[in-house]
């Protein structure tokens, strides 16, 4: 499901689905349900109320290709060849959700190798590019942590201790890794986690992203920032504000 219906509750735990009011099983959760329980966005949800070049770009992308490698039907008109492609057949969106599940998978694999856990031999070359970094910057201290800000909730992937810093980060797949620092979204959800840490002791709190290439197996880049208050309050806090505007929405407060 998608990150934007993340829910969580004041103590961390998630409500990402509810019970459905007839029939058996779940549903995703909604808005309203969060409202009549008091329950937290999460961070990526409040993130997407800021336009995302880079992403568009790749759904424009996606939607041209499904477009031109579709068969047109004998006798079918364009506008109506368009909308059966895209909006009925939902090729494009398909390749999004498997590109989706796809960086699940890999995630996974990851938090279950730090874990001494098994995971698909698949994914491999990428835990084995990736646990060379975690391990030169120190020792993890947890993996995989809801983490509870003022009006937000969030899972954090790991908090590396090192003998000066704590690194608070997350790992990223992606087919073209950043050259110089993070994406602007995912500077902005490290901020918000680091703002809802709470006391570090006597050591600095950094924020990063390692990202994880697709395209070339193998390929990490490692970034890290300093400057997180800055970016939480002057970017993730008017975000937070926006998107509360525009659902009408405190969460925390049934």
């Amino acid at each position: 499901m998608s990150e934007s219906s993340h829910w969580y509750d004041v103590e961390g735990n998630p409500h990402h689905f509810v019970p459905k009011k007839t029939g058996p099983g779940n549903r995703a959760t909604t808005i309203k349900d969060a409202r009549e329980h008091g329950w937290l966005p999460g961070v990526t949800g409040i993130i997407n109320v800021m336009a995302k070049p880079q992403l568009e770009r790749w759904k424009m992308l996606q939607a041209c290709s499904a477009v031109l490698t579709s068969p047109r039907r004998e006798g079918e008109e364009l506008d109506a060849f368009m909308n059966r492609v895209l909006f009925e057949d939902k090729e494009a969106e398909q390749e999004a959700k498997a590109a989706a599940e796809r960086g699940t998978d890999l995630h996974d694999a990851i938090s279950n190798a730090l874990q001494a856990k098994g995971f698909d031999p698949k994914w491999k070359v990428y835990v084995q590019s990736i646990l060379p970094v975690i391990e030169f910057m120190g020792k993890v201290r947890w993996i995989e942590k809801v983490l509870v800000g003022d009006g937000y909730a969030g899972r954090s992937d790991i908090l590396i201790e090192g003998d000066e810093n704590l690194a608070l980060l997350d790992w990223k797949s992606c087919k073209t890794l950043p050259k110089e620092d993070s994406w602007t979204e995912h500077r902005l959800q490290s901020s918000a986690y680091a703002a809802a840490l709470g006391n570090t002791g006597d050591k600095r709190l950094i924020t990063g992203n390692i990202y994880l290439s697709t395209t070339l197996p193998g390929q990490t880049a490692l970034f890290l920032q300093d400057d997180w208050k800055k970016t939480y309050e002057e970017g993730f806090v008017p975000l937070l504000k926006l998107w509360q505007f525009l659902n009408d929405y405190k969460g925390g407060q049934p």
